[in-house]
């Protein structure tokens, strides 16, 4: 099996530079194309919030425009990359992102949380995992 493009998926969480870590050791070997991609959830935003809905996107998507480029700086020093920050529900615009892009495998942690806490927050790998026709490494994280 050859992996010619692997998206990585990261959110802001310090473990985004072990997953993506993960994820240029796997390029590396196959000599691999690689693209970050992060998520704005707008359905995780509150219209009662103080600020109006469209700054606390913006916040949120400079945030992670700026997570990323820790993450290529600390991570990928001199490998090509492409980079990715997207809106929408977050399983759906990854394997969206996977498709448009050609990806051959999706990369991404999981905070392996169970009981209550999974319920109340589920699980974006669980997702992609559940509905992803790509091959996957689910790489187990603690923040």
């Amino acid at each position: 099996m050859e992996f010619h493009k692997i998206l990585i998926a990261i959110d802001s969480n310090p473990s985004a530079e072990h997953v993506a870590l993960s994820g240029l050791q796997l390029a590396k070997q196959f000599k691999s194309e690689i693209a970050l991609i992060s998520i704005i959830d707008p359905d995780g935003i509150s219209d009662n919030d103080p600020p109006t809905t469209r700054e606390l996107e913006d916040m949120m998507e400079r945030n992670l425009n700026r997570s990323q480029l820790n993450v290529i700086e600390k991570v990928f020093k001199g490998f090509p990359i492409k980079s990715f920050v997207e809106k929408g529900i977050p399983y759906k615009v990854i394997l969206e992102t996977a498709d448009k892009w050609g990806a051959d495998i999706i990369v991404m942690g999981t905070h392996g949380r169970k009981g209550l806490p999974h319920l109340l927050l589920g699980s974006v790998a669980e997702d992609v995992i559940r509905h992803s026709r790509k091959t996957m490494i689910v790489i187990p994280v603690r923040n």
